[in-house]
């Protein structure tokens, strides 16, 4: 088939496909000339603010969507550099530009580049806003609609396409949240993994302090590993931690918006535990109050800080763009995810992993407690809550067929536990007596099922993602 004519599906955050094979020119002018009509449509603006990661052709396609922007009428301010998606997300929140689009593929494998569209407000572009952007495809293509671009060189002549740095106004914007000072005081001495990613130094210049730094380089292949800030991804920085030369471990992913963490011995953080504690710090230290979004497969430690604290906890379908929708719709004060992505409210509603990374150092300063501590004392106040996730490739239809089964299966039990719901809002979550809990879901950016399971112990857990993978067909 050629890749001209293949459906381009926007997944949970974002257009991604495999650079070469559907991620090509013709299709990126397709996405951006169908964002064009939308956005001209629906009167939003004619100012956007573009960005990109580190990626493979990331920058000759953010070149490439200005010429079409710039084509169509638009006015485009174009990052000069590299820049974490959130950096994009809240200059959009704050200036007079109606969108932003990043290029990026965020954590997936270096084979993979994307589009990620964000509105006015800053946040994920909604499921309404890419549904809209595929249909406009969809009649552009039946129509033999023309790209209307116009060069480069052309476009700045123009003044139609402005370049800025990213960093400058949006370090100073981190550090407007963060108490700068403690962390200077408290003299914890940090070990930095961007993951080869557009993270890179960010922490560093943020903080204006010594921070070590690995995965650095420019790297389009990420040195071999997927960017993603997950124990199987951060060999690595765990075995540097295990030295015992610094205090903390702070990750980030291919463009920064999602977080990873090893403790002061060597052990991986999970996002499930950077959640909680990070509710903890802003509900107990900065005082703040309000409703918190969560994912269907984020960790149940959210529901039980939430009535601890008396707070409103929203559960949502798996894609920061169903966390946005909510968030902004309630003005809420966090919302966050299983994959490592949270937002801060008072910043944008957008997951950032640098200001994320930022706030768990500024809990050990003022707490005066290293990061494992920081675990500890959760899991002395709520009880043992431990975690984990399968992805299995299988075939479309093999998916199919588990989701027809499980639909059709009425269990009683999953690896002894009873079952005492099911909730459907997004693939198959089993939830037991205990707090525990299993999903199942198929991804929506790749060709995988994942298989999620939360419990009291990691004997625990890995008992219910064998229990999971044993019921596919």
């Amino acid at each position: 088939m050629n890749p001209t004519n293949k459906k381009i599906k926007f997944g949970t955050d974002g257009w991604r496909a495999i650079i070469g094979e559907d991620f090509i020119p013709e299709n990126c002018e397709k996405v951006i000339q169908a964002f064009c009509d939308v956005s001209l449509e629906k009167s939003r603006g004619k100012k956007v603010i573009l960005g990109y990661d580190r990626r493979l052709h990331a920058q000759e396609t953010a070149i490439l969507a200005c010429e079409v922007l710039a084509g169509n009428g638009f006015t485009v301010l174009l990052s000069d550099q590299y820049c974490p998606t959130p950096c994009i997300s809240w200059m959009v929140k704050v200036s007079d530009a109606f969108a932003g689009i990043m290029i990026t593929a965020s954590h997936n494998p270096w084979q993979w580049n994307g589009i990620k569209f964000k509105e006015g407000y800053g946040g994920s572009a909604s499921p309404a806003y890419t549904q809209e952007v595929e249909q406009k495809i969809i009649e552009n293509d039946r129509a033999k609609i023309k790209i209307k671009k116009m060069s480069m060189a052309l476009a700045e002549e123009k003044g139609l396409v402005k370049r800025f740095s990213p960093k400058q106004d949006y370090i100073k914007q981190l550090r407007s949240l963060l108490d700068v000072q403690a962390i200077q005081n408290s003299g914890f001495k940090i070990l930095n993994d961007p993951l080869f990613g557009a993270g890179t130094h960010f922490i560093k210049d943020t903080l204006q302090i010594p921070v070590d730094e690995i995965h650095t380089a420019a790297d389009p292949k990420f040195g071999g590993l997927n960017p993603e800030p997950i124990d199987k991804n951060l060999g690595e920085l765990m075995s540097q931690m295990k030295t015992g030369k610094w205090d903390v471990g702070l990750a980030t992913d291919g463009d920064a918006d999602r977080i990873g963490a090893v403790d002061e011995n060597g052990n991986f953080v999970n996002s499930h535990q950077i959640f909680a504690l990070l509710l903890k710090h802003y509900v107990e230290h900065k005082k703040l109050k309000g409703t918190i979004i969560k994912s269907v497969s984020a960790t149940q430690m959210i529901a039980i800080l939430c009535k601890k604290y008396n707070i409103e906890c929203i559960e949502t379908p798996i894609g920061f763009k169903h966390i946005c929708e909510k968030l902004v719709e309630h003005n809420a004060l966090m919302g966050g995810e299983e994959s490592g992505g949270l937002s801060f409210a008072p910043h944008v509603h957008e997951r950032d992993g640098v200001l994320n990374a930022l706030f768990l150092v500024e809990m050990m300063s003022v707490r005066q407690k290293k990061l494992g501590e920081l675990i500890a004392e959760l899991f002395a106040e709520i009880g043992f809550f431990y975690s984990d996730r399968v992805d299995l490739h299988l075939e479309r239809a093999q998916i199919e067929a588990l989701q027809a089964k499980l639909s059709a299966t009425k269990m009683q039990t999953i690896a002894g536990k009873k079952i005492t719901s099911i909730n459907r809002l997004d693939g198959f979550k089993y939830l037991f007596e205990d707090n525990s809990w299993l999903l199942l879901r198929a991804s929506g950016t790749e060709p995988l099922l994942r298989i999620y399971a939360e419990a009291a112990s990691p004997d625990a857990v890995k008992k219910l993602l064998d229990a999971g993978t044993s019921l596919i067909c």
